[in-house]
């Protein structure tokens, strides 16, 4: 993924342990008006997404996007990822009354810059979470119907991922994640945020060149 001629970084993982260290849930705070707006229109959005993909997943007509992004088709691994889109898509319902807090500031995280620019972060501890912005995730499109690019709505569902426990090794990029093996996509935000953009858009599937078109 890039912008402005960098890689994007869209999450940087951190464990806490103790709920005491996060803040409220469900609010977003330190936002100007602007800020605000955009944020909760992507959180809404992301809710949205992972909804539809979730359903898509329960109804069975997704078969091969699924094997697309996540390498397989069993009932074990099809009824986690939709369980945990699930999960996203009821927190993005109850803005103001879920787990999850929503910062547009990058608060105690040094946003990285370089190579790849960060543009979030997720914190939790078991029960709660706490997702935070850096600046260049204001800076990305609030929307794109293009499949391989990131917006804020993607960043936001990859970031709300981590809040509902997909943690493990983090590969960034559409076609980075399109490469993975089959250990690794469960546990990879970036293909469940992937996964549910692309349910939502006309696309070509890369890897197998099967046509897919979905609306949202």
């Amino acid at each position: 993924m890039r912008h402005h001629e960098t890689n994007l970084l869209p999450l940087t993982l951190t464990s806490l342990t103790t709920a005491s260290t996060l803040k409220q849930p469900a609010v977003f705070v330190e936002c100007d008006t602007s800020e605000s707006q955009m944020a909760q229109a992507a959180v809404t959005s992301a809710g949205e997404m992972a909804a539809k993909a979730a359903a898509s997943i329960r109804a069975n007509n997704v078969t091969s996007l699924f094997q697309t992004f996540f390498k397989t088709t069993d009932s074990t691994s099809t009824n986690h990822v939709a369980e945990i889109l699930e999960e996203i898509a009821q927190e993005a319902s109850q803005q103001g009354g879920g787990l999850a807090t929503y910062s547009c500031q990058p608060d105690s995280i040094t946003c990285q810059s370089g190579s790849f620019t960060q543009t979030g972060y997720a914190s939790k501890d078991g029960y709660r979470g706490q997702m935070s912005t850096c600046p260049a995730y204001f800076q990305l499109p609030q929307a794109s119907d293009d499949c391989s690019v990131l917006d804020q709505r993607m960043s936001s569902l990859h970031e709300l991922c981590h809040t509902k426990g997909v943690l493990g090794y983090e590969v960034y990029g559409y076609s980075n994640m399109l490469g993975l093996d089959s250990q690794t996509p469960l546990k990879n935000a970036e293909s469940y945020a992937f996964f549910s953009k692309c349910r939502c858009f006309s696309f070509m599937c890369h890897s197998s060149y099967e046509y897919m078109s979905f609306v949202c």
